[in-house]
């Protein structure tokens, strides 16, 4: 079933806006600045929360980056889908590493996770923006749907668990 859903999603969503589109959401340096942005405003806003959101988002994606990187990805040793089906339809070349979880759907859940527990309302904006990058994911035929959807999970729960250690540490609740 994995299989035919990347196949679907790779080659279903293929052409010239959505490639770009794709690779654009796929490409971690388009998001150094609406990230900034997002922190300043926060920090703006309220000085506190802000400073905390960005403890915990920092910390979240350095534990999550990590452990994907260092553990899981050699303990499941799955190939990517470019390696496994030559055929697939490859937008940001084929990287010979393993595939399972994916760390840009750890990475972009774990921000989502750890700034939304803090400003709340941003839940709304920043997992669907974290939810677009592990499509574009597939959709560039970097990851198989298991792929992003196990690091999704394990960011989103990676970032909220930052955010609460740090808001606990803080003295907040």
């Amino acid at each position: 079933m994995d299989t035919a859903l990347f196949h679907a999603i790779n080659s279903g969503m293929a052409g010239p806006v959505t490639d770009w589109v794709m690779v654009t959401v796929s490409n971690k340096y388009n998001w150094i600045i609406p990230i900034l942005l997002l922190v300043a405003g926060m920090i703006y806003v309220n000085p506190k929360y802000g400073i905390m959101a960005v403890i915990s988002a920092g910390l979240a994606v350095a534990a999550g980056d990590m452990f994907t990187f260092y553990v899981l990805k050699p303990f499941f040793a799955r190939p990517r889908p470019c390696i496994t089906f030559p055929e697939a339809h490859v937008l940001m070349g084929c990287v010979n590493s393993f595939s399972l979880p994916s760390n840009h759907a750890v990475n972009s859940l774990a921000v989502a996770g750890a700034l939304g527990w803090i400003f709340r309302p941003l839940l709304w904006w920043l997992v669907p923006a974290g939810l677009l990058v592990c499509l574009s994911r597939v959709a560039v035929g970097a990851h198989y749907p298991l792929d992003v959807t196990v690091g999704a999970i394990l960011g989103f729960c990676i970032g909220i668990s930052s955010a609460m250690i740090v808001k606990r540490i803080w003295g907040e609740r």
